[in-house]
């Protein structure tokens, strides 16, 4: 089974974390009612019928509930009080939810230059920090990513307006420049940095 057991976990929210060695057919098993972008690129098409799949999963309540998206092809429930987020990097997906808080949740694979393209995403004292960790640079931009999806908030700055304190403890602690406190939930696996923001 490519379900990935992640240590990630609290009251607050639950998360799925699949590996795809499957066919998209395999993952078409979600409710007509929920709409899927219109994508060509069947690799990308793979992985949002997969992250879908995995957020069927978290709720047998989802079944009923009609998943649309929004202006910016965020996905959420219409007339429903519970907060979803969806990430995929291939051929790793993952989707969270919760009745209490917004979430948002991140898949990163290591790469994609991350210490050439750091100092436009952490601010001066992270990039002290963490400049010479590459994963530990993966981990944050994973988490960035992760309160971007919580806060919902077209163009926010994630080296301006977020700011990480630690990876010290699970969960690490992050601050928005209004001053509101993020937790984020953090695991570091072979392939991947997995991280949920909590708001």
């Amino acid at each position: 089974m490519p379900q990935i057991f992640s240590k990630i976990s609290a009251d607050e929210f639950q998360i799925l974390v699949w590996k795809i060695t499957e066919p998209i057919a395999f993952f078409e098993n979600f409710p007509a009612s929920w709409s899927t972008p219109a994508i060509e690129n069947p690799i990308k098409k793979l992985e949002s019928f997969a992250a879908r799949f995995c957020l069927h999963q978290l709720s047998p309540e989802f079944e009923g509930l009609v998943l649309v998206q929004n202006d910016r092809n965020r996905p959420f429930f219409q007339n429903s009080d519970w907060h979803i987020s969806l990430t995929h990097s291939y051929p790793f997906v993952a989707a969270a939810c919760s009745r209490k808080k917004r979430i948002g949740i991140d898949v990163e694979k290591p790469g994609r230059n991350i210490e050439k393209i750091a100092p436009r995403f952490l601010c001066p004292v992270e990039l002290a920090k963490w400049k010479d960790t590459s994963n530990l640079l993966t981990l944050a931009w994973s988490a960035k990513e992760s309160i971007y999806k919580a806060v919902g908030k077209p163009g926010l700055s994630f080296q301006k307006e977020i700011e990480i304190s630690h990876f010290d403890q699970n969960p690490g602690k992050a601050k928005l420049a209004t001053g509101e406190e993020i937790d984020v939930f953090w695991e570091e696996f072979p392939e991947f940095s997995l991280t949920v923001a909590l708001i």
